[in-house]
């Protein structure tokens, strides 16, 4: 069975379509991020430790290190002012960021590096033509540190050959920059002290831009040969283990995959975020190396994680947990499915103790790629029990492998239990129930109701369970042990297809409404006397059950349902249960209409490609931004024919997406056909 959640992207439209977007990281740009001013703050006061020390006549094996993380921290704020991180107020934002720039590097202007590195963010791991920071991994290893000491020199290259398309102001400020730097170098030469600036700033910079290369380009990107816009999880990656004292000793930038994921979130909040949504980026195959550079599966990192500490000490944020289970047993079920048991470990036990009509989600890697099924566990609670039942789809990936290789001692990734369908109302789980299921709905419905037999010794039960045949019924023999309890009554169908007349012997018939009609005498009031109505199988089923009780008065708060939609693709998957997650929204190729200073420009939008910005700029059509993380604003547009649904949204507020507004560059086309105004 298949039932799927939407998680949906923020979506301006004339409607409102779900879509995909990216992992919400739960954190907003603060109007003021006071560790970054405060990092800032420290900055100039290790400057100033600096001078004096210097001044004093300190040797440079003291003063070169100081001014190398001069060089490395001012970076740290300036890199936060370029994506709009530091402050929701433009103008402060920018201030910090002029005011970094000085001590990184005093030839730029703020727009310039700004320019740069929002290039490297929309083309990253692309060639250094386009891609700028891909000039540290480039060429033979012997290099690399040369290039890491000269990333400032190619990004001079890289925004010379663009200088033509560049605003003006930009234009004029880098200008008005250089020449105040040139004034300044001929004044200490005129002064008779460049060579101790040499020593007191040029030389540390030098290594700072080096180390900051190395740290922020080099080891997040290196050996990644997908690009941002193929697939943003694996461009870049996040570095673990010794987090204690990686993350505070650079910045934050071991998580540099969450930076490029949320860009506009500050430094501070990159753990936070990963935490928050772990499991979505493991779900997306997620780039992660260890601190010594090992790569890590997905699968790799759960195990990996589970052996050490949370990160900083930050629990998990509202979401289910991965940990690997051996399996204990694989039995037959029926001609078409197995049961899957496994072992709790006893320090395990609490996570998983669960509720009846719960499911679980397993996790493996088959034929290259990681695969998540999620089953309904079939067996009323017990400690260190876990058990699912499997039944086998012609076309599903992750059943066939189960049913004919999956074996005892296996293991796999197993998430603690969630789902609802066993959350009863006050009252639903005393007296008579009724589960009506068919196929794999069993599996839910078998644990709710021996749970309610288990729990009260006076109560009594129904089940109108529907099958093919009895060779393909899921834990028949187990349903008839039940039965003979003479609390239970079993009533089976079989429906072995619309030409068949009978199955052994017996009249071939569906779970339907008349059935339960018969079994239940529903229309001789009799429903009065169920306390409640379990309801699992295809949707079909499902829905007809569900409207006849409702035709026949039964309340609505009576009724438990869970949609089975069998799986018919390798993609879609043989999943069981409630799945945890959401849902991708279909490629939409758009002809987009942008008006822009009084003119018409058409672009072609690949939707899951890139965003409207992004398109636009390949397009050499220069719509404004800044910080291309959904944070600044500059970008805005409105939206006036057609839909689409922004990844992330900082800046603009309800009533300003009810009208239309929209950031394009977190625009993503659902309609072939969208027209922007940024007039």
């Amino acid at each position: 069975m298949v039932v799927m959640s939407v998680a949906s992207a923020a979506t301006a439209s004339t409607g409102s379509t779900p879509v995909r977007g990216l992992p919400d990281p739960g954190e907003r740009v603060p109007p003021v991020a006071w560790p970054t001013v405060a990092l800032m703050v420290g900055t100039l006061v290790l400057l100033a430790a600096e001078v004096a020390l210097f001044v004093a006549g300190a040797p440079l094996w003291v003063t070169v290190p100081m001014g190398t993380a001069v060089t490395f921290l001012a970076f740290s704020v300036l890199h936060e002012a370029t994506h709009h991180a530091a402050s929701s107020d433009t103008r402060l934002n920018d201030a910090l960021g002029r005011l970094s720039v000085v001590l990184v590097a005093p030839y730029a202007s703020f727009p310039m590096i700004r320019f740069i590195h929002i290039e490297h963010h929309r083309n990253t791991n692309e060639p250094k033509a386009t891609d700028p920071d891909a000039w540290t991994s480039e060429g033979p290893a012997w290099q690399l540190p040369l290039r890491w000491l000269t990333i400032d020199l190619w990004y001079a290259v890289f925004y010379v050959r663009r200088l033509g398309s560049r605003p003006r102001a930009e234009k004029a400020e880098t200008l008005a920059v250089l020449a105040l730097f040139a004034g300044a170098l001929l004044a200490l030469g005129l002064g008779g002290v460049l060579a101790e600036a040499a020593l007191l700033f040029f030389l540390p910079q030098r290594l700072g831009l080096g180390v900051l290369a190395w740290w922020f380009d080099y080891l997040p990107h290196h050996g990644l040969t997908v690009t941002q816009r193929e697939d943003r999880f694996r461009a870049t990656r996040v570095r673990v283990g010794g987090e204690r004292v990686l993350t505070p000793l650079f910045v934050y930038q071991n998580y540099h995959l969450v930076h490029h994921l949320h860009p506009s979130i500050p430094f501070y909040r990159y753990v936070r975020a990963w935490r928050r949504n772990e499991q979505a980026y493991l779900d997306r195959d997620a780039a992660i190396a260890t601190w010594f550079g090992t790569s890590l599966t997905p699968a790799e990192y759960r195990a990996w994680r589970r052996m050490t500490d949370p990160v900083d000490g930050v629990p998990p944020v509202g979401r289910k947990a991965f940990h690997q289970l051996r399996v204990a047993s694989v039995e037959p079920q029926g001609s078409e499915g197995v049961a899957v048991d496994f072992e709790v470990p006893e320090d395990l036990r609490e996570a998983y103790a669960y509720e009846p009509g719960q499911h679980v989600t397993l996790r493996v890697r088959l034929d290259g790629r990681e695969v998540r099924r999620t089953y309904s566990l079939c067996d009323a609670p017990a400690p260190g029990r876990l058990r699912v039942g499997i039944r086998q789809h012609p076309e599903g990936l992750f059943s066939t492998w189960a049913n004919t290789r999956l074996g005892a001692g296996d293991v796999l990734d197993v998430m603690t239990p969630n789902g609802e369908f066993g959350d009863l109302p006050d009252g639903i789980g005393h007296g008579h129930l009724v589960g009506v299921a068919a196929g794999s709905g069993i599996t839910p419905v078998k644990s709710l109701l021996e749970a309610h037999l288990a729990a009260d010794p006076a109560a009594t039960a129904t089940l109108l369970l529907g099958n093919r045949t009895p060779q393909t019924a899921m834990f028949r023999s187990e349903l008839h042990e039940l039965a003979r309890t003479q609390r239970l009554r079993l009533v089976e169908a079989f429906d072995a297809g619309d030409s068949v007349d009978s199955v052994e012997g017996l009249p071939a018939r569906r779970v339907d409404p008349d059935l339960v009609d018969e079994v239940c005498d529903v229309p001789r009031g009799a429903v009065s006397e169920v306390a409640g109505w379990l309801l699992c199988g295809p949707a079909p089923m499902v829905e007809a059950v569900r409207d006849h009780l409702r035709t026949a008065g039964v309340p609505e708060q009576r009724v438990r349902t869970e949609l089975f939609a069998a799986a018919t693709s390798t993609d879609a998957g043989d999943v069981d249960g409630d799945v945890d997650g959401d849902v991708d929204v279909e490629r939409v190729v758009a002809d987009v209409e942008i008006r822009l200073d009084g003119r018409s420009h058409r672009v072609e939008v690949d939707s899951t490609r890139g965003t409207v910005l992004e398109a636009a700029l390949d397009d050499g059509i220069d719509v404004p931004y800044s910080c291309a993380g959904g944070a600044c604003g500059t970008c805005r547009g409105r939206l006036l024919e057609g839909q689409v649904a922004m990844d992330q949204n900082h800046v603009l507020d309800d009533d300003q997406v009810e009208g239309g507004a929209v950031l394009a560059c977190q625009s993503r086309p659902l309609t072939e056909r969208v027209v922007l105004d940024f007039d």
